[in-house]
């Protein structure tokens, strides 16, 4: 009887160290398959640390060059602001001398062209070779 009992024991004993060493099996499966999932995780993570880094450096490019421009388009805005300046006033100045060939006295050329008086006078003068 008492081998009986102790070859269930030896018996239990036996499934039982089966039976972790199954579960054992298992949990080292299980780790390495999380090993797996995090190592490609990483390498995900660093490949998006880089695409990031690549990024950055561009939009840095993009915005030196966007800053560029608009310094350009400001340069070239005065530009045409000046331009219409002496445009403006170099029809002012033809209008003006061919009213005084027609004749126009000092206040119509003011009022016309908008030229001050001293302009008007010095124009009319010239034109009319009194200078």
């Amino acid at each position: 009887m008492i081998t009986e009992i102790l070859m269930v024991l030896t018996t239990v004993a036996l499934l039982g160290v089966s039976i972790q060493s199954i579960a054992l099996l298992r949990v080292k499966r299980s780790h390495q398959h999380v090993a797996e999932i995090l190592q490609t995780a990483q390498q995900r993570v660093k490949q998006m640390e880089q695409e990031l880094a690549a990024l950055c450096s561009a939009a840095v490019g993009a915005g030196d060059h966007v800053v560029k421009l608009e310094q350009k388009v400001k340069r070239i805005i005065e530009r045409q602001s000046l331009l219409e300046l002496r445009a403006s006033s170099d029809r002012s100045y033809s209008q003006a001398s061919q009213l005084v060939h027609g004749g126009a006295d000092i206040k119509e050329l003011v009022d016309t062209c908008g030229l001050t008086k001293g302009e008007a006078e010095l124009l009319v003068m010239m034109q009319r070779g009194t200078a």
